[in-house]
């Protein structure tokens, strides 16, 4: 069974959100849609966890990491409780080159549009 199917606290799951956030950017960023999908797994299933634990929120630390990649995925799952700063870390992920930029454009224009559902 993988490891995140077996999630048993908080910190794990910052953890592994973090380690699958940056994993997921570079694969796209570099092409590898195998590990791309497998570290976007990895992302819904530690967000999950978080989610159900009413802990979410704690993915804010995340809004000023070094990777867009993890800023891009922590704010996208803050839109709904603290969209503004949500909001300024897509925009500014959007401004620069490559899929993630445009990633980050396309959450906020479905976030926007009121389609986008996390």
């Amino acid at each position: 069974m993988d490891t995140v199917m077996m999630i048993q606290n908080t910190d794990t799951a910052l953890e592994i959100f973090e380690e699958a956030a940056t994993s997921h950017s570079n694969a796209i960023e570099t092409g590898d849609y195998k590990v791309a999908n497998k570290s976007y797994d990895r992302i819904i299933v530690a967000a999950a966890f978080l989610k159900q634990e009413g802990k979410i929120r704690l993915v804010s630390k995340f809004l000023n990491h070094a990777s867009s990649g993890v800023r891009s995925w922590a704010a996208a799952y803050l839109l709904p409780i603290q969209e503004q700063d949500a909001i300024r870390v897509l925009e500014s992920v959007a401004k620069g080159k490559g899929l993630l930029s445009f990633e980050a454009e396309m959450t906020l224009s479905e976030w926007r549009k009121g389609n986008l559902k996390l």
